[in-house]
């Protein structure tokens, strides 16, 4: 755990973490967060889905042993107009290992779920230069039975529990249009990004004509999601230091990566 606990910061105060008995604790605000036997839960209190349908699927035992195979597919098509398959799980995987490389790490899979880019991105680069981290704790028992050995830790993409200035990288696959405060999201990554770290992300873009507009927003309210226009990415990503380095939009989808600036 001590690799671990050398990324990590107090999610509370950002204050250094020390190895405890039972877990971690942070030495400027003595907050204890505890070893829940392979993986430390350093996110709130309530473990209840919050959010809307998207949030309960994400957390309900039940439904994420489908996610991958059902949910997810049904998904694209919905919100990223992904009908004829402009977008193929190859290409999602293509598009990480061209704008990741080993020089890229340690490298944060943010919003991790079961573990679909993770496995790509340690095969990529390495077990040990990737560090994956969800809220949900059945996705969390889900990667840690697929992925043994996996280096994960339970917490909020809006206070991240990473040291500021320790990760090479950060990727964010069909997770940002699920995650409150976008913009403040963003703050975090950049925050916990080295000078020309990267962050590369896969979510959804508005539909612009209106008749679909208003299906993708019927989609938008009952699983409590929302879709993005490349210029309010661009002006957060900007805003948050980050710099555009390459943006596509395969049919109603958005794959981008950005450069935390020097």
């Amino acid at each position: 755990m001590s690799d671990l606990v050398d990324l990590l910061a107090c999610p509370t105060c950002v204050g250094p973490l020390t190895t405890v008995a039972d877990g971690v604790e942070c030495a400027a605000c003595e907050h204890l967060y505890p070893d829940l036997g392979g993986y430390l839960d350093l996110g709130p209190a309530s473990r209840a889905p919050g959010g809307g349908l998207g949030q309960f699927f994400l957390q309900d035992p039940l439904h994420v042993p489908r996610y991958e195979e059902h949910t997810r597919t049904a998904f694209l098509q919905i919100m990223g107009e992904n009908w004829e398959n402009a977008l193929t799980p190859e290409a999602e995987d293509d598009y990480l290992r061209a704008h990741l490389t080993a020089a890229d790490v340690p490298l944060l899979d943010l919003a991790c779920g079961a573990g679909r880019w993770t496995r790509t991105l340690i095969d990529h680069l390495g077990l040990d230069r990737v560090v994956a981290l969800d809220l949900s704790v059945p996705m969390i028992d889900a990667i840690r039975a697929d992925i043994p050995g996996i280096r994960i830790v339970r917490g909020t993409a809006l206070r991240l529990p990473f040291a500021t200035g320790i990760l090479g990288a950060v990727n964010c696959s069909n997770a940002l249009q699920l995650l409150p405060e976008p913009r403040s999201v963003l703050r975090e990554v950049a925050r916990c990004l080295r000078p020309g770290g990267l962050f590369t992300a896969f979510t959804y873009r508005q539909a612009t004509r209106p008749t679909y507009r208003h299906f993708q927003q019927q989609h938008e309210d009952t699983f409590g999601v929302r879709s993005f226009t490349p210029h309010e990415l661009m002006s957060w990503l900007g805003a948050a230091g980050l710099d555009l380095v390459d943006l596509r939009s395969p049919a109603g989808m958005l794959l981008l990566t950005a450069r935390r600036t020097v």
